[in-house]
């Protein structure tokens, strides 16, 4: 593809507006590079195709005048000069005035494309600056409505020997589930186990979520649902239970929370 400044170049060296030098190299570039000499050629009929379309000018008054008096005046046995002749001198001028106006023209239209260029980069970098911005309210909004959705309640130690264990509840408001981390929790006694609860206040006794198995180093994290369908965690509770849990609680109650 040829550049603009290698086009720009041609088009003078085909008005003549090069040093012979240049128009010698470019010669020389033409017979090796068709595609140079391609747009050489089509640029020479696109002119003179501009040129039979230019509207005819009238001639200065009193021309036809002067034309007879020269002819009156010429030297016997002198010949006017070809029609052809006159045609060949007049064309190169015609041609190159031709040329210049489809310069000027090129020369507007890039500079109307690059201008066009600007404004449409500048309205896309605007346009990305808006989404942007959309994007970061959405994900505040998303993540409020998160926040909205879950309740961490912390459970505290009821009983002197389980002050060093914590317990934190994660629960999920929608989906009415939640999860379960202790850590530092003793395992139970033989013939007990821990037992999770939720506490709902519009349901008269705490709502089993199930039993906790307790591994040795006393990590436990795990999900729970309740047994029953509850419609606002209040809070949450574990107590010791005999083995496989009991319906409502019956032992000591340990940790809370809410």
């Amino acid at each position: 593809m040829i550049d603009e400044l290698k086009q720009d170049m041609l088009v003078q060296y085909l008005l003549n507006e090069v040093d012979s030098s240049t128009a010698e190299k470019i010669r020389t570039e033409l017979e090796s590079d068709a595609e140079l000499l391609a747009f050489v050629r089509e640029m020479e009929d696109t002119f003179a195709s501009m040129a039979y379309t230019a509207p005819p000018l009238e001639a200065p008054v009193g021309l036809s005048r002067r034309i007879v008096q020269l002819e009156g005046n010429a030297p016997k046995g002198s010949s006017p000069e070809p029609r052809s002749k006159i045609i060949w001198l007049v064309l190169p001028w015609a041609l190159a005035a031709c040329l210049a106006i489809a310069c000027v023209v090129l020369s507007l239209e890039r500079t109307r494309l690059q201008k066009e260029t600007e404004r449409a980069g500048q309205e896309l970098q605007t346009l990305q600056q808006k989404n942007a911005g959309i994007e970061e309210e959405l994900a505040s909004l998303q993540k409020k409505n998160v926040l909205a959705e879950v309740k961490i309640a912390t459970l505290k130690a009821q009983v002197a020997a389980y002050e060093t264990a914590s317990a934190v509840v994660v629960w999920d408001v929608s989906q009415k589930n939640g999860l379960l981390q202790l850590d530092k929790l003793p395992p139970p006694a033989p013939g007990k186990d821990y037992q999770l609860w939720v506490i709902d206040p519009k349901i008269p006794k705490p709502v089993s979520a199930g039993v906790l198995a307790v591994p040795n180093d006393g990590l436990i994290r795990t999900s729970f649902h309740p047994v029953a369908p509850i419609e606002s965690a209040a809070a949450f509770a574990i107590s010791v239970e005999k083995t496989g849990g009991a319906p409502e609680p019956q032992g000591q109650i340990i940790l809370v929370g809410k």
